[in-house]
């Protein structure tokens, strides 16, 4: 069975390098979106609609993920759901999701969520940089490097 990349497509900052990679490596590319994007280029790129509902997405990528999968995401909870599963996640800068430290993660995005609840202000991300995205792109490199039969 081979790795598929299944990506968070909505406000993804890195489909150019993902679309590159699937191509290099001749795999699947899944963009999962709940709007009007589109993912032009090889066959191997499709994007699959879902409905406009929050986190839908989310939910899609987490039914159809598998092990071996590589899912991208900036979303800790679907990071862990997907790792859960035997797939690796990847933030949008490189961030390699560890299963052992997403307990750690998940904590502190529901202390940011509980302060937010109760009026408090938290920083958003910062915007991703040039540097963010030659992460990424060499570590989905090394991950699809690592597939190759």
């Amino acid at each position: 069975m081979n790795a598929r990349v299944l990506v968070d497509a909505d406000a993804c900052p890195v489909r150019r390098e993902i679309a590159r990679a699937a191509e290099r490596y001749g795999i699947e590319a899944l963009f999962f979106a709940n709007s009007s994007q589109e993912a032009a280029g090889p066959s191997n790129l499709r994007t699959v609609r879902v409905d406009d509902r929050p986190d839908a997405a989310d939910f899609a990528i987490a039914t159809q993920c598998r092990a071996g999968d590589i899912v991208v995401t900036d979303d800790i909870g679907l990071a862990a759901l997907a790792t859960g599963k035997g797939a690796r996640a990847i933030s949008s800068r490189g961030r390699l999701f560890r299963p052992d430290l997403l307990p750690l993660l998940l904590a502190e995005r529901h202390r940011s969520r509980k302060a937010r609840r109760a009026g408090g202000r938290t920083r958003g991300p910062r915007a991703p940089t040039a540097a963010d995205r030659r992460r990424f792109a060499a570590a989905l490199d090394e991950w699809l490097r690592g597939n190759e039969s």
